[in-house]
């Protein structure tokens, strides 16, 4: 048991310090995210906004820190690899690797597309924005919080297949099962899929929806393949 403790602690002290190194990193990028960040607001010819003297600081910090999680992940999730790997047996190990990169491949394709929905939410905006009396004012810390939030939630969606493959191989689901019960997921990715979206309109949820029921029938495939 001390020995597992000794493990864990270095296994956070790595990963803690991998993040405050790629913070650094971050915060000298920071400048770049933020402008490609607020390249959707050039449909509303608006920028981004602070109202605390320290502002300015306090949001490149906060972009330096949420870069610098996106850039340690891959060494923060190797520590995790390499803590929980003695425990697993041999035919675990060989697939655990491909399914840790599909689910950051799949990560990273998820919050991409949520970026590109920016431009349909901020389109949105525009068309739904045009009383003179009320005018949207883009406040940086919320409109980062936004984005944040809109590319998190599309990236943990599309673990969804990588969710699936592991639930088949521990036993609790088989390919014919998924198979006969597709009417059901397909609605339940709809509901999902109008929950998770900001969108104000019927359509545009459509962008999470489809790739969801792509990757639902390609895991019915990969966990036929696989034999369950």
């Amino acid at each position: 048991m001390l020995e597992h403790l000794e493990e864990l602690r270095r296994v956070l002290a790595i990963s803690l310090g991998a993040w405050l190194v790629a913070t650094l990193v971050g915060v000298l990028l920071s400048g770049l995210v933020l402008r490609v960040l607020t390249i959707p607001l050039g449909y509303l010819h608006q920028g981004l906004h602070y109202f605390n003297p320290m502002g300015y600081f306090s949001i490149h910090l906060k972009v330096g820190a949420i870069v610098g999680l996106a850039l340690a992940l891959p060494i923060i999730l190797w520590q995790i690899w390499s803590f929980v790997s003695p425990g697993l047996h041999q035919h675990e190990r060989r697939l655990a690797k491909p399914l840790l990169f599909s689910a950051l491949a799949l990560f990273a394709a998820g919050a991409l597309l949520a970026y590109f929905f920016l431009y349909v939410a901020v389109r949105m905006i525009g068309l739904f924005t045009h009383d003179s009396s009320l005018v949207y004012f883009p406040e940086a810390n919320a409109y980062i919080s936004f984005v944040t939030i809109l590319m998190v939630a599309f990236g943990i969606a599309f673990e969804f297949p990588v969710a699936l493959v592991v639930a088949s191989l521990v036993g609790l689901l088989k390919s014919t099962q998924l198979a006969h019960k597709r009417r059901a997921a397909f609605f339940g990715i709809v509901a999902a899929g109008y929950l998770v979206t900001p969108g104000v309109d019927p359509v545009t949820p459509l962008a999470l929806i489809l790739p969801l029921i792509l990757m639902y029938e390609g895991s019915i495939v990969v966990i036929r393949r696989l034999g369950r």
